[in-house]
This record gives C-alpha cells, sequence and structure tokens, in this order.
C-alpha cells in the first residue's frame, strides 16, 4: 500500500456510495486498509494523521464533500504551545519568503501549505499559531492590495482586514488550497466598499517602480481586470 493506492481506493468507495459527506470515520469504516496506512504512514510535522494531504491528493468532487455541512460543537479551549508553532516554522524556515514573493507555481503550494498548517494548529486553539497567521496573511494581503484591484478597495479598512482574516481562519473547513479561499472572501466583500485610499494607476509600484498602467491585463475568462507586478 502506498499514498496513490490509499487514494484510488477511497475515490472508488466514495463513488460507488456517494455519501453526503464523509470523514476520517467514514474511512475507518469504508476503507479499513487504507486507514491504517494512513494514520502509520501519513502524519504532520505534529505527528499527527494528515487528513489535509490525503484529502487535497482526492478527485474534486470528492474532496468537496469532506466535512462538507459538519459544525463544531465542543468548545475550543484556548492555549498557548510555543513548541507546536516551533515544530512547524522548523520546518519551514527556508520556505517562509514564500509569503513575500512567490517566483513560480511551487512557491505558491508550500505558501498555501505553510498557511493550512498553522490555520489548523490555530482551530485546535493554539493562540501563537493564530497570531503568526495572522502576520504572515496580512503579507499576503499587503501584495493584494497592491497588485490586485479587485482588492484594492480595502487599503485602509485595517480593522475590516483582520475581521476578514479572523473569519477565514474560523471557517475554513475544506480541505483545498486556503490561499483561494482567503482571496475569494476578500474579493466578494471588497465589492460592496468604497476606497479610503485613492488608487490611481500612474502611481509607481513598490515592488516594480514601473506605474501600475503598465500591468493592467484583462482577464480573458472573467472579464476582470487585474494588475500584476512582476520583478524582471
Amino acid at each position: 500500500m502506498n499514498l496513490e493506492k490509499t487514494i484510488k481506493n477511497i475515490n472508488r468507495s466514495l463513488n460507488k456510495k456517494q455519501p453526503t459527506s464523509f470523514n476520517s470515520v467514514w474511512i475507518k469504516y469504508r476503507c479499513k486498509v487504507s486507514y491504517q496506512f494512513i494514520i502509520e504512514n501519513i502524519r504532520n510535522e505534529l505527528g499527527e494523521p494528515d487528513w489535509d494531504e490525503v484529502v487535497r491528493h482526492l478527485d474534486h468532487n470528492n474532496q468537496k464533500l469532506w466535512f462538507k455541512g459538519v459544525k463544531v460543537k465542543n468548545k475550543i479551549e484556548p492555549y498557548e504551545d510555543k513548541i507546536e508553532l516551533e515544530k512547524i516554522l522548523s520546518k519551514y524556515k527556508d520556505k517562509l519568503y514564500t509569503f513575500l514573493s512567490q517566483a513560480d507555481k511551487s512557491d505558491k503550494q508550500v505558501c498555501d501549505l505553510i498557511c493550512i498548517r498553522l490555520v489548523r494548529t490555530a482551530q485546535k486553539g493554539n493562540l501563537l499559531a493564530r497570531e503568526k497567521a495572522v502576520i504572515f496573511l496580512n503579507y499576503l494581503i499587503d501584495q493584494w492590495m497592491e497588485n490586485d484591484i479587485n482588492i484594492c478597495p480595502f487599503r485602509g479598512y485595517s480593522e475590516l482586514i483582520q475581521e476578514n482574516i479572523d473569519r477565514c481562519i474560523r471557517r475554513y473547513r475544506y480541505t483545498g488550497s486556503f490561499i483561494s479561499y482567503l482571496h475569494r472572501t476578500f474579493e466578494y466583500a471588497g465589492r460592496g466598499i468604497k476606497p479610503l485610499v485613492a488608487f490611481s494607476l500612474d502611481e509607481n509600484s513598490l515592488i516594480t517602480e514601473k506605474s501600475k498602467i503598465e500591468s493592467v491585463v484583462k482577464d480573458s475568462k472573467t472579464g476582470e481586470i487585474i494588475i500584476y507586478h512582476k520583478r524582471h
């Protein structure tokens, strides 16, 4: 048994049984061999079964069923565990730059993975992980406010930015891209915001030092105007 066979087995069972939702307990009783392989071999930095890693390899339609509609009823007791946080940061210490600059698809994936690790730990109640996640996510938001005209309206709304970050950390359930979830949340929330900070396409980018009008691109699929800044 390996990860590829494990994923194939779970996908097959889900497609056959077609549950409205599933979780680790469902896998335990429906895919016993796969479950055993996961708990013994697929673990995160904290030594826990890495269900995020498993579910992100499933078919997209099956990913959306993971814990679908499940609400957390037990009250989460906040705590501070520096060791938990350090295990995550130590593993990815050479990749923390991805919150400031992403050169390729690999950088984007590892940045997303770090986000998920911190968010999951924060959801368990670790206040230190939550604080670190908020700091890193603010780096991403700062870039989006400069580079993406859909996020620009948030400039000057510091409290609203923090509220949306907190909401995303608290509500993230679907085991997909957290960064995409965060971006969509800000994009939708930004549609009703009146910009406080004047935004001119004639001003220079802090990244490229070129006027922003030079980087305007129209998305061929959505028709939206996006401002890209790439280093040369």
